[in-house]
């Protein structure tokens, strides 16, 4: 119940400052930009508004795959369907409960495929230090080829920030007494569970489950040393990174004056649109804040700089949950447990 009242306080934080941004957002427009946005909208080319959707949903393929790679290193094999549709699942979830899709995408596997949940979140964890890594690789690049811009960019979203979300705080300073109160309190309330859970199992047993809990994360996080072939790991990983770099430069295409951008420009909105999915739901209302900041460097006049963000968001964002909702459907029905036979009435 508690975890998932803080779930329920870490959504309406995040979705109520994804909000707020869009209504500052939308506030800063005069009613003939919204007028350019709405023309923009309808003249957008939706080939390639629809194309980079598409590519993210073959991107999941090779996701999948990696995983699986993974999970066989461990000597389990699940089928593909059940783990492709639990990771369109996990990003579903994000949209409206970030970083819970991860764990829900494991407990899938957990339930159809009868993987320990210790051990897929394990190949997880490793999955995910491995996005770290590409990242890394994505921001190197884009030091080497466009620091200028890039650093630029960076100094001045963090500035936007600052007179933002952080002035909103300093303004707002929560009273001393009130902060440690509440620390207390749920200090308070965490020894209150923690001594219950103990008096409830007993010691020795919580520790000897939390010691097995922690070797299947780790198996899980040092599979990677035993996968059967670590060039197609290498591959997955490429493909999956390699499509997300050219999401944006495909998007690109969907209005003249944004037709026109290098492959770096790509990678750079790559970038960028991580840190707006990582600080709100789904990006909300950072995303197209965001896009706009990078087109505008970029020399893309008039409202397209405004106009490509939203289309592009939106677009995905919808992609991703219908994607979502057909996930969960199909998941329903591929791992429907078959009917009882009745027993023949006795004469």
């Amino acid at each position: 119940m508690k975890k998932h009242l803080g779930n329920v306080i870490k959504l309406v934080v995040t979705l109520g400052i994804g909000v707020g941004l869009v209504y500052w957002f939308m506030g800063q427009m005069s009613e003939s930009d919204k007028q350019h946005v709405l023309e923009d909208i309808k003249r957008a080319n939706y080939f390639w508004v629809l194309l980079p959707p598409v590519v993210g949903f073959i991107s999941n393929y090779f996701r999948t795959e990696r995983w699986r790679l993974l999970l066989r290193s461990l000597g389990y094999n699940p089928g593909f369907w059940n783990t492709f549709l639990s990771v369109m699942l996990m990003y579903f979830l994000n949209i409206f409960f970030p970083r819970l899709g991860e764990v829900t995408r494991c407990g899938v596997l957990a339930r159809y495929e009868k993987i320990p949940l210790d051990k897929a979140v394990g190949t997880m964890v490793l999955e995910r230090l491995m996005d770290v890594v590409c990242l890394g690789v994505v921001v190197l690049i884009l030091i080497i080829g466009e620091h200028d811009k890039f650093f630029l960019l960076y100094e001045k979203i963090a500035q936007d920030s600052k007179t933002t979300l952080a002035g909103i705080i300093e303004k707002n300073q929560i009273n001393p007494l009130l902060k440690y109160g509440v620390m207390l309190t749920a200090m308070f309330a965490l020894i209150i569970f923690i001594g219950a859970q103990i008096r409830a199992k007993g010691f020795e047993n919580i520790v000897a489950s939390i010691k097995e809990r922690i070797m299947g994360l780790v198996r899980g996080v040092i599979s990677i040393k035993d996968v059967d072939n670590p060039l197609l790991f290498i591959f997955h990983t490429v493909m999956i990174w390699g499509l997300y770099f050219i999401m944006p430069y495909i998007g690109f295409r969907m209005f003249p004056e944004t037709a026109g951008l290098p492959l770096m420009a790509a990678g750079v909105c790559l970038f960028f649109s991580g840190v707006a999915f990582s600080l709100t739901p789904g990006g909300l209302g950072l995303f197209p804040i965001f896009m706009q900041t990078v087109l505008v460097l970029y020399a893309v006049k008039g409202s397209a700089a405004i106009s490509w963000g939203l289309v592009q968001w939106t677009a995905q964002t919808a992609s991703v949950m219908i994607a979502g909702v057909i996930s969960l459907i199909l998941l329903a029905i591929l791992n429907r447990e078959p009917a009882l036979e009745e027993e023949p009435l006795k004469a």
